[in-house]
């Protein structure tokens, strides 16, 4: 019952301070709010289809992350499978 909110308010500050510190030299940053995201996208279907249609709109960094992908950890992979413009309609 408090589980899902809970986890999306996790996301989201993980996002958020991913974001903040993203512009410092390590990619410590970046992580984080990658992190975020994944937790985010698992939990809400709306920050989901969000992500899809921004991926849509850039097919130049969906075709990045589908190149990376194979050099992603697990969590990753998932991110990209799961926010894939193809699964948009569905």
């Amino acid at each position: 019952m408090i589980k899902k909110p809970l986890k999306l308010l996790i996301g989201w500050i993980l996002f958020i301070i991913g974001l903040i510190i993203a512009p410092l030299p390590m990619p410590i940053g970046q992580i984080i709010a990658l992190v975020g995201l994944s937790v985010l996208v698992s939990e809400s279907e709306t920050v989901r289809i969000g992500v899809q249609k921004l991926r849509r709109k850039l097919p130049g960094l969906c075709r990045q992350l589908k190149r990376v992908r194979p050099h992603m950890p697990r969590f990753l992979k998932n991110l990209i499978d799961t926010t894939d413009p193809l699964h948009l309609g569905e």
